[in-house]
């Protein structure tokens, strides 16, 4: 189940990087072209390397992942862990660009006159490293326990947006948004916050924490099932009709009073 949901997390952690980079594409590059491109690239990125890694548990369950490699893949050994050490390399060079644009966009909503320019990029880009570097290097020692740790924490907080931006995006406006309005610093036709969103968000946050199991915290609810980590579903399948309904009541509400305004007198 821990191997699901990582496998779960790594699709839905990837998600921003199909808006930050479609941007690059021909105008004429088609939704449908650029979803499959990135998913299926993000699927055979991930799923060939796990299938190895259970190859490898499953032969040599007693050794490390690196002996066990090693042993598993006798003379093509290096040039795997080549693969692996370029593969990791432009990954992270990925998450330090989309780091720095979320970074940067943050930064132009507070200080709207700021304009990052090379020096600020690159500033930004090797503080974020920094960042991500020291946690890493403090958690050497017990790498697996504390990413596995990271990666529980992560889901959670990555599962109430996924819940709210595609019930958004496919069942309640079918990817029509009015551009010019996200923007605009009022937010237009959306104002500056949609409450509901924030607190499904909130919500979404809140119903996970007793299905956290984790080796810093686990909640009563995991405790009960053995200690599997089913959060994120549940988060999933409370937050998506939740947002939904509220949503959709929102907008009942606002034609109703719109209806109601366009009447004559009597």
């Amino acid at each position: 189940m821990a191997t699901f949901s990582a496998a779960a997390l790594w699709q839905i952690a990837y998600a921003p990087y199909v808006s930050d980079y479609t941007r690059y594409l021909p105008r004429d590059t088609g939704v449908k072209t650029a979803f499959w491109a990135t998913y299926a690239g993000c699927v055979l990125g991930s799923v060939l390397p796990m299938l190895l890694g259970v190859l490898i548990g499953a032969a040599l369950p007693d050794s490390d992942t690196l002996t066990g490699m090693g042993t598993l893949t006798h003379g093509i050994s290096t040039g795997l862990f080549l693969v692996f050490a370029v593969g990791i390399s432009v990954t992270n060079g990925m998450n330090l660009y989309c780091g720095a644009l979320s970074t940067i966009t943050v930064g132009q909503n507070i200080f709207p006159r700021w304009r990052a320019e090379a020096k600020s990029r690159a500033v930004i880009a090797l503080v974020l490293f920094a960042l991500a570097m020291l946690p890493a290097l403090l958690s050497a020692d017990d790498f697996l326990a504390n990413y596995a740790n990271f990666l529980a924490l992560l889901l959670c907080v990555l599962i109430p947006w996924t819940a709210v931006n595609l019930v958004d995006y496919y069942l309640l406006r079918h990817g029509e948004y009015d551009i010019e309005s996200l923007f605009r610093r009022d937010g237009g036709v959306y104002g500056r916050f949609n409450w509901i969103a924030i607190a499904c968000y909130a919500i979404g946050i809140g119903v996970q924490i007793p299905f956290l199991s984790t080796t810093l915290w686990t909640g009563p609810l995991a405790k009960e099932i053995g200690g599997v980590d089913i959060s994120w579903i549940v988060g999933l399948a409370v937050i998506c009709p939740l947002y939904y309904v509220l949503m959709t009541t929102r907008k009942s509400e606002a034609l109703a009073s719109a209806n109601l305004a366009s009447e004559p007198a009597a």
